[in-house]
């Protein structure tokens, strides 16, 4: 299948990270921003329906049980977290254009009777990728933890992103 098997020490079961995923990883001390661990994970949420809801598609949480956002019955945006003395990494994948096809081979997130969706599927869009992939989601990401002074700085193969600890009230 041209793909390779990672393990890793977050929550969520397994997934699939390929082109055409907004990937983000935020390295957080969540005890600065007053946040626990279900308040990250549901802000986490929220900024995904956030991104959906920028092209016209009503995105939901899951239920119990369901980390993650939903376009009716299928996922498009999945959450793994860790969590280890208050500092998060690992964190979402949101499906831009990602081939679906990965995830016939897999049992996503370890939940049996749901499918996976993408915002391409969904709105049939002609979608600015180079857009979408870094910019919007990281805007996204910031509105909902309130984060300003956002800096970019692209590498060879990522776009690392450093905000700033002060919050809007």
């Amino acid at each position: 299948m041209g793909a390779e098997l990672h393990y890793t020490e977050r929550g969520g079961d397994i997934t699939f990270h390929g082109p055409h995923h907004a990937i983000l990883y935020p390295i957080i001390y969540l005890w600065d921003i007053g946040l626990g661990p279900r308040k990250y994970v549901e802000n986490l949420e929220l900024m995904m329906i956030e991104l959906a809801s920028l092209y016209g598609v009503q995105a939901h949480a899951g239920k119990k049980g369901e980390t993650g956002v939903w376009v009716g019955n299928q996922k498009i945006g999945a959450i793994g977290v860790k969590i280890s003395s208050g500092f998060t990494s690992h964190c979402l994948a949101f499906n831009i254009d990602p081939d679906l096809n990965y995830f016939m081979h897999i049992v996503p997130c370890g939940i049996v009777d749901k499918g996976v969706i993408s915002l391409k599927r969904e709105t049939n869009m002609v979608l600015q990728s180079e857009e979408i992939i870094h910019d919007q989601p990281i805007s996204c990401f910031a509105r909902v933890f309130g984060y300003i002074n956002i800096i970019y700085i692209h590498t060879n193969n990522a776009m690392i992103c450093f905000t700033g600890v002060a919050l809007i009230s």
